[in-house]
């Protein structure tokens, strides 16, 4: 009979039963340092793997922006053109070079005799009400420099004018980029429609 099976008899004569319990010891496991080594090495290749696609993908959204931002500015232009039957601008901000767009641009009724001296408005008068001002983009960003196409201006009928108000001829094309990255082309026809595609970097945007 073992000690357990005496307690009841031990109990009635009067005398006290405790039972002990052997202590339970645990044993913690932690990370070897072969398997540490093993987890740095896959973070390590991961963030190898997805970093420059996630380079890419911030290069290409704030060009998309970019692009996209002025498409809005072009049509804005020239529906109210063709709502106020009168002539409307995009002009680059004042004091900026030729072409210079991602210092931002400015859209505005054009009801001044001298196109608003080729710059963009700083405030409204009596000839000029500005419709739109767009802050400068984020940097780095190229607009193509090369073309010195600082302004467009649509007339009443919603076609593309020069500053002597004859009708230009052909498309104007202007792209974003982002060094080596694609360009993102702005086809803007005669007839004051603009519609946008993506060219390699290497490669001059269509006209057509």
């Amino acid at each position: 009979m073992s000690f357990l099976d005496l307690s009841p008899v031990v109990a009635k004569a009067g005398v006290r039963v405790v039972a002990r319990r052997h202590p339970v010891t645990l044993r913690l496991h932690g990370f070897t340092l072969i398997e540490t080594m093993m987890v740095v090495v896959i973070v390590a290749i991961l963030a190898a793997v997805a970093g420059p696609s996630m380079v890419e993908m911030y290069r290409s959204t704030r060009l998309s922006s970019a692009s996209s931002a002025l498409q809005v500015s072009l049509n804005l232009a020239r529906s109210e053109a063709i709502k106020r039957g009168s002539d409307a601008r995009v002009t680059v901000v004042a004091n900026t070079a030729a072409g210079v767009w991602t210092n931002g641009w400015t859209v505005f009724a054009d009801g001044t005799a001298n196109a608003n001296g080729s710059v963009a408005p700083t405030a409204d008068s009596a000839t000029v009400t500005r419709l739109e001002v767009v802050a400068a983009l984020a940097q780095p960003l190229t607009f193509n420099p090369s073309t010195g196409v600082n302004f467009f201006i649509y007339s009443g009928q919603g076609r593309l004018i020069d500053t002597a108000g004859a009708a230009v001829t052909g498309s104007t094309v202007v792209w974003f980029a982002d060094g080596v990255s694609e360009r993102f082309c702005l086809i803007v026809t005669n007839t004051g429609r603009v519609r946008t595609m993506r060219s390699p970097s290497a490669t001059v945007c269509p006209t057509n």
